[in-house]
């Protein structure tokens, strides 16, 4: 009889924020997302993490195209918004992409150093709205730079 492997997706407390991760590990999918999109392969990926096999890549895949708002939502605080440096003036783009996605205003300010404050977020829509073309190929261009 030959051993037969689980793999899954958990989510827990304290662990990696609480989002997404590969069982008992403190690999969040977003991550290995984020790995793929800056041009890793599966085994490249898996070469960098040994502790993983091929079926916790195949799970965060299957996890990714069913959950990707939730996924986009986690590159969005851990990635794209911790690419700003601190001080620097904040992208419309930048705010408009986790405001789309559907991050809570607040995060969306508090993801920042110094914090936004309600006058940057409106004048994020206001520049969205006046050029909706324009941020909507900015925001594919912060996702395309990971």
């Amino acid at each position: 009889m030959t051993a037969v492997e689980t793999t899954f997706i958990q989510k827990t407390p304290n662990v990696c924020g609480g989002k997404a991760r590969i069982r008992d590990t403190r690999i969040a999918v977003w991550g290995v997302v984020m790995d793929r999109r800056l041009g890793l392969s599966d085994p490249e990926i898996l070469q960098s993490m040994p502790t993983l096999t091929q079926a916790d890549i195949d799970a965060c895949w299957e996890y990714f195209r069913n959950h990707p708002i939730e996924i986009e939502r986690s590159v969005w605080l851990n990635d794209t918004s911790a690419n700003v440096p601190e001080g620097a003036p904040v992208p419309a783009a930048v705010v408009v992409a986790g405001l789309l996605l559907g991050v809570p205003a607040e995060d969306v300010r508090e993801a920042f150093e110094p914090p936004l404050s309600d006058a940057d977020l409106d004048a994020a829509w206001a520049a969205y709205r006046a050029d909706p073309a324009r941020i909507g190929r900015e925001i594919a261009s912060h996702r395309l730079a990971g």
